[in-house]
C-alpha cells in the first residue's frame, strides 16, 4: 500500500531531510507497520492503527562504497517492496548492487538482502544499520555475556565475575563480537537485539537468521541510538550473490518475548534433535577415573554426566583405533608424553573396557559422553611424537595408524589448517590482524595442545575418517549416551590453503572452518541421532548458528560469568553443564556461585574423582554441593518459560527465572536482599496451573522442602517467599 510521509533525518546515514509529498510504502504484519521511503530505507515503525510510532532509520550499507544514482523501488507479489541500489567502491574500481526486499511474514517483516559485486573476487563489510531517534525512553537488550562490557572487540579482560544478562540498559557505546570468546570477553550468542520502551509497553526487535552462512559479525552501538551489525570476509565478485535474511518485529518489552520470537522462528537451532537429550543432564564430570565412586552422594548432588576425559584415544582424532578385536589393548593418550598414571586410570584400554565403563555408569543412573574432536589431530603417542611438518616422507604401508604423522600424511594431508603463527608454532592471529599485516603468504600449520595440529573437516578424506569414527561409537558403545565435541573456537579460523568458494580474507580465497562445520555436522548428526545418541559440544565461541544438530552444551569456560550467560541463551531447551575449575572458584562466594547457575538453568561440574583440570573431591566443597543438590535435582529436564512478564520480584529485591520440567513450574529466587520477598507469577493458565496449587520451597542445606497450598486469582499467583542465604527454589505443581 502507498501513502504520504514526511521523512525524518538522521546524521549517521548522511541524508538530508525528505520533502513533503515524497512517496513511501507501508508494510503491515500482525500489529506492526514498517514504512519504507522512496530512497529504499526504513524510516519508521508503528503499531497498527497509528497509536504508537517511532522514527527508526534502517538500511544496508557496504563498507567503503558510495551509492551511485537513485534507489529503484518495485512492489512485489507478496505485498512487499523490492529496493535496488547501485554502489561504487571509494576508489571507483568496484561495482556493487544491493537489493533489499521487505515483505510481511506472519507477525514480522522479513528483510532479505542480496549483494552482488562486479569483477574479480573481493570483499567488503556489509552493515545493517538501525538508528533510533528516541533514545531517552529506549532500553537496549541483546543476548550478551556481560552487559557491562563496553570495550572493543579483542579488548577487555575476562574474569569469573558474573553480571545479570537479563537486564536492559540505556543506549551507550558497545562493541560486541558474535559468539564472544573466553579470552576476548563477552559478546552476544543469539543474533538478535531489541530496543524496548517499557513505559509504552512495546519493543522493537531485529533478528538475523542463523540459517545464513554467517562468518565474522560484530555489533556496535552508540549513545545516539545507532545499532550497526557488520558482516565481514564474505566473497563478492566472480558471479557470487550473498544472501542474508532478517526479521523486524514488535513485542512486549521483555527479553523473554525476544527469545520467544527467535525460538519460534528457528526451532531447529534451539530444540535438541535427539529425543533423549533432556535425560542427559546433571552435574558434570570430566574424568577418566574408572574406580569405585559414592554413587549415592552424587545422586544427592543432582546426578552425573561424565564427559569422559577419555584420553582413551591413542592420540587426538584416533578415538577408536582400527585394532583387530574389541579386546586388543592400546596405550591411552598422554599429553605429557610421560609421567605416572593417575590412580584409578588405566595406562592401556580396549573397546571392551570403554563399553563396560559406559554400562556401569548407566546402571548407576549416570550418563557417559565420549570425547570427540573434529578440529585437532595427532599428538604424542606410543609410536610417535608431535605431528611433524613439513612431510617427513614416511614410507610406511598405507593406513598404519600407530604413528599420527604417518597416518595424517598417508590419508588426509589436505586437512591441515595453515595460517600465521609465531615462532613457537602455537599462537594464531585473527583474520582482522592478518588484514592489517597485508599478508600474502602463509605456510605454517596451526599447532595446539599435546603435540596435535589443527585440522579442517571440510577436507573430504578427513570428513570420511571422522564419520567412520562416529559409526564405531554407535556400534561399540551401546550404553554411552553419545559424544561431546571439543574446541569450537577453532571454527573461527580460516584455512589459507583451501577454498570454500564463499570466504575471502587478505586478498585471497580461503576456507572458513565455520563453513566446513556447516557441511559436516548434518552428516555426523545423522549417524549419531539415528543410533539414539546425543551430541554435546564445548563451544568456546557461543553462536546460535552452530547449534543446529547439537543436543547440549558442556562449556569448559562456564565458570566465567560471560560464558555462562552466552551458553544459557543457546540452551533454552537443551541441557547446559558448566566447568568448575577448582575449589577456590566455589569458595570465593559459594551461594552466589550456585545461585547464578540456578538462575540461568545451568549445572556446575561436580567434585569428582580423576577430574582433569577441573574440581576434585574435597569434603568442605562437597558439603556445599550437597546443600544445593536437591535444587539441581529438581532442575533436571528443565526448559525456559518465555511468556512475557511471567514472573517478577517487585522492587528487584531478588532475581528470578521461570522453567518448566514436565508438569512442574520451577522458579529459582536468588541473590535476594532481606528475609522475605514477594513473587508474582502470571499467565498461570498457560503454565497449566489450576486454581489450587502445591508450592514447595527448597532451601540451601535443607533435605526436605517447606510445602504449602496456594490459590490462583485472576490468572496470577501472589507469593510471599521467605529466603535463606538469599535463596528459595520454588516448585509449583497441581
Amino acid at each position: 500500500m502507498k501513502t504520504l510521509l514526511l521523512l525524518a533525518s538522521l546524521p549517521l546515514l548522511g541524508h538530508t531531510a525528505g520533502v513533503a509529498g515524497e512517496q513511501s510504502f507501508i508494510l503491515r504484519a500482525g500489529n506492526a507497520e514498517v514504512t519504507v521511503s522512496s530512497k529504499g530505507e526504513i524510516t519508521g515503525i508503528a503499531k497498527k492503527g497509528g497509536h504508537w510510532s517511532k522514527h527508526v532509520r534502517g538500511v544496508t550499507l557496504p563498507d567503503s562504497c558510495i551509492q551511485a544514482g537513485e534507489a529503484r523501488l518495485q512492489e512485489t507479489d507478496d505485498h512487499g517492496i523490492c529496493v535496488r541500489r547501485e554502489f561504487r567502491s571509494e576508489r571507483g574500481n568496484r561495482g556493487l548492487t544491493v537489493v533489499d526486499r521487505f515483505a510481511p511474514e506472519d507477525s514480522s517483516i522479513r528483510w532479505d538482502v542480496e549483494i552482488e559485486g562486479e569483477g574479480e573476487p573481493w570483499s567488503t563489510g556489509i552493515a545493517t544499520v538501525l538508528a533510533f531517534s528516541d533514545t531517552a525512553g529506549g532500553r537496549f537488550w541483546t543476548t550478551w555475556g556481560n552487559p557491562d562490557q563496553m570495550s572493543p572487540a579483542g579488548g577487555g579482560t575476562p574474569s569469573d565475575a558474573w553480571t545479570d544478562p537479563l537486564e536492559t540498559r540505556p543506549f551507550r557505546s558497545l562493541h560486541l563480537i558474535y559468539g564472544g570468546h573466553f579470552g576476548r570477553g563477552g559478546g552476544y550468542s543469539v543474533p538478535v537485539f531489541s530496543v524496548m520502551y517499557p513505559d509504552e509497553r512495546t519493543g522493537i526487535g531485529l533478528a538475523m537468521s542463523p540459517g545464513d552462512a554467517l562468518l565474522d559479525i560484530q555489533m556496535v552501538t552508540t549513545p545516539h541510538g545507532e545499532v550497526t551489525q557488520r558482516r565481514k570476509f564474505h566473497r563478492l565478485g566472480g558471479g557470487k550473490i550473498l544472501k542474508f535474511t532478517m526479521y523486524l518485529f514488535l513485542h512486549e518489552p521483555d527479553w523473554r518475548a525476544v527469545l520467544s520470537f527467535m525460538a519460534g522462528r528457528f526451532p531447529a537451532f534451539f530444540h535438541p534433535a535427539a529425543v533423549n537429550a533432556p535425560e542427559v543432564c546433571g552435574l558434570g564430570a570430566y574424568s577418566s577415573y574408572e574406580g569405585d565412586i559414592d554413587a549415592g552422594k552424587y545422586r544427592k548432588m543432582g546426578g552425573i554426566v561424565n564427559w569422559k576425559a577419555s584420553f582413551d584415544f591413542s592420540y587426538m582424532g584416533m578415538f577408536i583405533p582400527p585394532v583387530p578385536s574389541d579386546t586388543t589393548p592400546w596405550k591411552r593418550f598422554d599429553a605429557t608424553s610421560g609421567g605416572d598414571p593417575v590412580p584409578g586410570q588405566r595406562t592401556y584400554t580396549t573397546i571392551a573396557n570403554m563399553a563396560r565403563y559406559a554400562s556401569r555408569m548407566k546402571a548407576l543412573g549416570f550418563s557417559t559422553l565420549n570425547y570427540f574432536n573434529i578440529t585437532e589431530f595427532g599428538g604424542f603417542s606410543e609410536f610417535g611424537n608431535a605431528v611433524a611438518y613439513p612431510d617427513p616422507h614416511y614410507t610406511g604401508a598405507k593406513d598404519v595408524w600407530t604413528n599420527p604423522t604417518s597416518y595424517l600424511y598417508d590419508n588426509f594431508p589436505d586437512a591441515i589448517v595453515f595460517g600465521v603463527v609465531d615462532d613457537t608454532g602455537w599462537h594464531k592471529r585473527s583474520a582482522e590482524q592478518l588484514m592489517q599485516m597485508n599478508v600474502t603468504f602463509l605456510d605454517r600449520p596451526f599447532r595446539t595442545w599435546g603435540g596435535a595440529i589443527i585440522t579442517d573437516a571440510g577436507d573430504p578424506a578427513y570428513a570420511r575418517f571422522l564419520l567412520n569414527q562416529a559409526r564405531l561409537h554407535v556400534e561399540k558403545f551401546p550404553d554411552a549416551q553419545g559424544i561431546a565435541i571439543d574446541r569450537f573456537d577453532w571454527l573461527n579460523e580460516y584455512n589459507w590453503h583451501a577454498d570454500d568458494g564463499k570466504a575471502w580474507v587478505g586478498g585471497r580465497p580461503v576456507r572458513s572452518l565455520l563453513n566446513s562445520f556447516r557441511e559436516f555436522i548434518p552428516r555426523l548428526a545423522g549417524i549419531m541421532h539415528d543410533g539414539g545418541k546425543v551430541i554435546f559440544c564445548n563451544p568456546h565461541v557461543n553462536r546460535l548458528d552452530l547449534m543446529e544438530h547439537i543436543d547440549g552444551v558442556y562449556n569448559e569456560f562456564g565458570h566465567i560469568g560471560s560464558d555462562l550467560n552466552l551458553s544459557s541463551f543457546l540452551t533454552l531447551y537443551k541441557p547446559l553443564i558448566c566447568w568448575t575449575p577448582d575449589r577456590e572458584t566455589v569458595m570465593k562466594s559459594p551461594d552466589a556461585y550456585f545461585q547464578r547457575h540456578l538462575l540461568m538453568g545451568a549445572f556446575p561440574t561436580a567434585p569428582y574423582p580423576g577430574n582433569d583440570h577441573t574440581i576434585e573431591p574435597d569434603p568442605e566443597v562437597e558439603h556445599l554441593y550437597l546443600d544445593y543438590g536437591a535444587m539441581f535435582t529438581q532442575m533436571r529436564g528443565r526448559s525456559w518459560v518465555l511468556l512475557p512478564d511471567v514472573a517478577e520480584v517487585p522492587g528487584n529485591k531478588a532475581l528470578c527465572n521461570v522453567f518448566r520440567s514436565g508438569m512442574r513450574v520451577l522458579i529459582p529466587v536468588v541473590m535476594g536482599r532481606g528475609d522475605t520477598v514477594a513473587v508474582r507469577v502470571r499467565h498461570c493458565g498457560e503454565l497449566g496451573l489450576s486454581s489450587s496449587l502445591r508450592v514447595e520451597a527448597w532451601y540451601p542445606g535443607r533435605e526436605s522442602p517447606v510445602t504449602r497450598s496456594v490459590t490462583v486469582r485472576d490468572d496470577e499467583l501472589a507469593l510471599d517467599v521467605p529466603l535463606e542465604r538469599g535463596c528459595a527454589f520454588l516448585v509449583i505443581s497441581r
